[in-house]
């Protein structure tokens, strides 16, 4: 399901994006650039809304044609994996990091790598079970590869 709320942007007197949303209140959030403001607005967004399902609570109606106050208005709209996908299928980069016995910035890496599969929620990696199961039973040994002697 899509949710579109409007998001209100200012910037700030250090030239950063603030951002936040005149039907929920609990949310804002700041970006570097206009870009990086809205990536954030989504963010925190798709955030709000699975955690609200997984606590049960029930989502604010969304209004339009708010008063921008100095800002501008930019609709802000999600598709958030349902709170059963994200609770059965996805764990945090901590969690990760335990089931495959390494330390979370390797669990970064791999994330960045490819070989994890991640979304980020809210500012944090959300890693899918499966592809930690598929590293996990891979045979790769630790450490880097041994260089092959050549023969002299």
């Amino acid at each position: 399901m899509r949710y579109t709320y409007e998001a209100i942007f200012t910037i700030d007197e250090d030239g950063d994006y603030d951002v936040r949303f005149p039907d929920i209140k609990s949310i804002f959030t700041i970006g570097d650039d206009f870009a990086d403001a809205v990536d954030m607005a989504a963010d925190a967004l798709e955030l709000f809304i699975v955690s609200s399902n997984i606590d049960g609570r029930p989502l604010p109606a969304a209004t339009f044609g708010n008063d921008a106050d100095g800002g501008i208005i930019v609709m802000i709209s999600v598709s958030p994996q349902s709170a059963e996908q994200v609770i059965d299928e996805r764990v945090t980069t901590t969690e990760a990091a335990k089931r495959l016995g390494v330390n979370q910035s390797r669990v970064r890496q791999l994330i960045a790598s490819g070989a994890l599969d991640a979304i980020k929620s809210g500012g944090i990696n959300l890693v899918s079970s499966s592809s930690i199961e598929a590293v996990a039973g891979s045979s790769r040994k630790a450490g880097r590869p041994r260089k092959e002697l050549v023969a002299g």
